[in-house]
């Protein structure tokens, strides 16, 4: 990918969801049923609310052992903020919707749930850490598929505005990177907030477990995210991301 100057933030904000997930094996049993009692001990003032999700329903024998369900999480934990824990059987995420609360406050929070997890001694084997970023050119700002660093053709026909949902992967020595868009895509978040237009969906995922990991944290999301970020607007060509008022 060519380098290209990136913006500190984006005034005009197209993130609609910044996620950060761990997956684990465990040596305990029934980890969806303690994980929250034990972190609702120290973040119950924070995110004192506690919600079962479909997936509870299902016997915790098949959630450990179905493949297409072992990390499908259980538990969310809300507060009063944008943002949410979730919990499984062998997962733990932490999520920040729109308004996004920047990159430093993310990764601060991220960094403080994750100590609170391993001081469970619950996380015996973790697996991967990563980092997945949503955006939407929203519709109504008259965004379409030109407004991206990409050239669909089929039988020497360009597609700009018939409906795409592309699906590739992107690999370094470190990360692979899962990249979608869709368009049209919709988007409704827990706030009632509607959006509509291209989804750039970008899934940075370690492929091995980091050894440096829980001795400098900060430095491994910090690459993750910094990967992901460069990916995200060399996606977006020049005029796209001068329509978004960057900030330098």
């Amino acid at each position: 990918m060519d380098e290209k100057k990136i913006p500190k933030k984006l005034w005009k904000e197209p993130l609609i969801e910044a996620v950060c997930e761990l997956r684990f094996k465990s040596d305990r049993d029934s980890i969806s049923d303690l994980l929250p009692g034990l972190l609702f001990q120290k973040l119950g003032e924070r995110f004192p609310n506690v919600e079962k999700l479909p997936a509870s329903n299902i016997p915790s024998v098949i959630l450990k052992t179905d493949p297409n369900l072992c990390y499908v999480p259980t538990i969310k934990l809300t507060g009063v903020e944008p943002c949410s824990i979730l919990l499984g059987e062998h997962v733990f995420s932490f999520s920040s919707t729109r308004p996004y609360m920047g990159w430093d406050r993310f990764l601060s929070t991220i960094i403080e749930l994750l100590e609170i997890l391993k001081k469970t001694d619950l996380i015996a084997h973790p697996e991967r850490i990563s980092l997945k970023y949503i955006d939407i050119l929203e519709k109504s700002e008259g965004f379409t598929l030109d407004a991206l660093n990409l050239n669909l053709q089929i039988g020497g026909n360009r597609i700009t505005a018939a409906p795409v949902h592309l699906r590739t992967e992107y690999e370094t020595k470190e990360f692979n990177n899962i990249i979608q868009i869709a368009s049209p895509a919709h988007a409704e978040l827990s706030n009632s907030q509607h959006f509509d237009g291209i989804m750039i969906d970008i899934d940075t995922i370690s492929r091995t477990f980091p050894i440096d990991f829980w001795t400098d944290q900060k430095d491994c999301l910090g690459r993750a995210h910094s990967l992901g970020k460069s990916m995200f607007f060399d996606l977006l060509k020049d005029e796209t991301i001068k329509l978004l008022k960057p900030e330098y």
